[in-house]
């Protein structure tokens, strides 16, 4: 049975613009985990009184490379719904599109049921019969709304309008360090942790305080953000990523194409550096891990690669290597 059969001809491109999406994803987050392998921010002991203040000296500034690749990304998907949303119309309509009627053509993004109306009916689009209010378009169009929400300022279309108006019209995507967490290596009464400002790390911040001629070991948890322009609010950068891309990809896509979710997902990753002469053949060998499953992937590969001196400096008995082990050589 052919999983992508819900997928028309005129819709093919949409999994070309994925792959597109998922590639730029990848080289965001791959730069955003190689900064903070690399060390986020330079701390220093500061003592003032009966206690040490661990406290941050600076502040690594981000590749803006990486600012400008998720940018990127977040324009694609937007780009993709359009896209879909346009031949989906130009596929309906019984007559071709004036070039006024082309122009009109948006996926909405409206916080109440009256507005998508208004829309619907507005200009151009009130001679496009499809878009009507009670045609299955409009349907499909209103299952994606984010008034269909009650934290509608969190709906993945509304997140992803306001990420790409910001991008294109104001600044690229504003991003930064901020401290997920700072764990102690073991339980200490001694330790005071400070809990973080849930914004980004600055010149100055005090993580941790402890008695002076106290030694505790802590772990640092950076996450590179990104900051959602309408409320301001600080996301990790790859969590944002993946979950927009998700969103567009397994409920978007389907619902606008297929009006329904209920289909097999199109694959993430499929390599478009290269033609394909049969698409169906194309999507079958495409990969189904989106760039944030591999990312971690890889993350997990280089913790594992980089913890594997210090196992080998240690004997299987626990002994370290060069001295003679009590119970003989391994077997």
């Amino acid at each position: 049975m052919d999983r992508y059969a819900w997928l028309p001809s005129h819709q093919q491109h949409a999994a070309y613009s994925l792959a597109h999406a998922d590639n730029l994803i990848e080289r965001a987050g791959r730069i955003a985990l190689e900064h903070t392998q690399r060390g986020t921010m330079t701390l220093d002991d500061r003592v003032t009184g009966n206690l040490v203040a661990m406290t941050v000296t600076g502040v690594a500034p981000l590749p803006q490379a990486m600012v400008r690749l998720a940018s990127d990304a977040l324009n694609q998907l937007r780009s993709t719904l359009e896209h879909v949303l346009y031949a989906e119309i130009e596929h309906r309509v019984s007559v071709p599109l004036t070039s006024g009627q082309a122009r009109g053509v948006e996926m909405p993004c409206v916080l109440s049921a009256d507005k998508l109306r208004e829309w619907a009916t507005k200009g151009a689009r009130r001679d496009v019969g499809v878009l009507h209010p009670g045609t299955d378009l409009y349907r499909r169009i209103t299952d994606l709304q984010p008034f269909q929400r009650r934290d509608f300022q969190a709906h993945p279309l509304k997140v992803l309008v306001e990420h790409t108006n910001h991008s294109k019209h104001r600044t690229p995507s504003i991003a930064a360090t901020l401290i997920g967490a700072v764990t102690p290596d073991r339980p200490s009464d001694d330790i005071q942790v400070t809990t973080p400002p849930g914004r980004p790390i600055q010149v100055g911040d005090v993580l941790a305080r402890l008695p002076v001629g106290g030694v505790v070991e802590v772990n640092l948890w950076p996450k590179v953000s990104i900051q959602r322009p309408h409320t301001q609010t600080w996301h990790i950068l790859i969590h944002e990523l993946r979950d927009l891309e998700s969103w567009v990809r397994r409920i978007a896509l389907p619902m606008l194409i297929a009006g329904t979710t209920d289909v097999s997902p199109l694959p993430p990753h499929l390599d478009i550096t290269v033609g394909y002469a049969d698409f169906r053949t194309a999507l079958d060998a495409a990969s189904p891990a989106p760039a944030a499953d591999r990312l971690d992937r890889w993350l997990r590969a280089e913790i594992a690669r980089q913890a594997i001196p210090d196992v080998l400096r240690a004997h299987p008995h626990g002994i370290p290597h060069g001295q003679p082990s009590p119970h003989g050589p391994p077997h």
